[in-house]
């Protein structure tokens, strides 16, 4: 039986685990894993057949965190997998026996291509459909936010609107709940902050809707992937200024901790509104509890909170224009192993000498 070597560059839930299923409690715990899937169910075994054919039994080791080419060329692996990062020359050279360099996503960045395609080496960038649907939850909360929908939603439920004021035309009784201020999103500008692999979606899915987009990063992205996402790179400070929806997608990395604060709401619009599907802690409560009660913005969305699950009574809870969900923005947690099934599925192709899906 020949050994084969998958190593992993980074570490996060996800890589986690892939991770579990590869190998099992022998570096992920089950609690672990129960723990990821909760409050769903899980049979733990359904998640460690995912990787059949991958196990220590089947000749295939699992190595983490190894970063530098110097690792990888004690592991010598025949699959890198990474979510965040590069595989550039000197990791691609330190890896003789490489046959397959595997993201959790779709760009390619970050990937020598040239040299990879140049020593045969496969490269797999999978769409992701846990990030898609984050996407799709920010645009749904601008929606839900620029149309008062759940305001008018809880009012319709609740009889909350006077019949006598009411006054049909031609058996029509428009905003029979007098629901305002009413809006939506085309012509609207869309101002990102962390043009990430969910930014870069949201930002696509936003000009269909006819909306204009900025984006900040700490670093510009080239004029090609500009056109490709159809966003414009603007200053923060610029970019907080324009937009009527800031949407907040950056990384969840210990200096973005509370980095937007009371100063990035008084630079907004008091039309705007600020969405967040990234992570709770870049988010000042506090100050986003004052910008809203003090109208320096009209509103928020959150699918991500300072503490989960939040506490009965809080001060946020209290105020109509700011729509909470509990932290589901990318879906079931069953979809990430539907992902990691795609990426097992390629390393057994490639180790038995086929073409994996989604090839670069």
């Amino acid at each position: 039986m020949s050994q084969h070597n998958i190593v992993f560059l980074d570490d996060d839930h996800v890589i986690r685990l892939a991770r579990y299923a590869l190998s099992k409690p022998a570096q992920i715990t089950d609690d672990w894993v129960k723990a990821f899937f909760a409050p769903e169910p899980v049979n733990l075994q359904d998640v460690y057949d995912a990787a059949h054919g991958l196990h220590p039994s089947d000749g295939v080791q699992v190595h983490d965190m190894s970063a530098t080419p110097e690792d990888i060329a004690k592991v010598d692996p025949s699959v890198i997998v990474f979510r965040r990062g590069t595989v550039d020359a000197a990791k691609i050279a330190s890896a003789p026996h490489l046959r397959l360099i595997q993201r959790m996503g779709e760009r390619s960045d970050g990937i020598d291509l040239a040299l990879a395609h140049q020593k045969g080496i496969h490269v797999s960038c999978i769409p992701r459909l846990t990030l898609i649907y984050t996407a799709e939850h920010g645009i749904m909360m601008m929606l839900a936010l620029s149309k008062n929908l759940v305001q008018s939603h809880n009012q319709i439920h609740a009889g909350q609107w006077n019949n006598e004021l009411v006054k049909p035309v031609d058996a029509v009784a428009y905003n029979w709940t007098g629901t305002t201020p009413l809006s939506g999103l085309y012509g609207k500008t869309l101002g990102i902050i962390g043009l990430g692999e969910v930014g870069s979606i949201m930002a696509s899915i936003a000009r269909g809707f006819g909306m204009r987009v900025f984006y900040h990063n700490r670093t510009r992205l080239s004029e090609s992937k500009e056109k490709e996402y159809g966003a414009s790179y603007a200053q923060r400070d610029e970019l907080l200024a324009q937009a009527d929806f800031v949407s907040i997608t950056a990384a969840n990395l210990p200096a973005n901790r509370g980095m937007i604060d009371l100063n990035t709401f008084k630079l907004m619009k008091r039309s705007a509104f600020l969405i967040n599907t990234s992570r709770g802690k870049l988010v000042n409560e506090d100050d986003l509890h004052t910008a809203i009660t003090t109208g320096l913005i009209a509103g928020a969305g959150l699918d991500v909170h300072w503490e989960e699950p939040r506490v009965l009574g809080d001060k946020l809870l209290s105020l109509p224009n700011i729509i909470m969900t509990p932290h589901y923005a990318g879906g079931s947690r069953f979809g990430v192993l539907e992902e990691l099934k795609v990426i097992f599925h390629n390393c057994r192709q490639v180790i038995a000498g086929q073409l994996p899906d989604h090839k670069v």
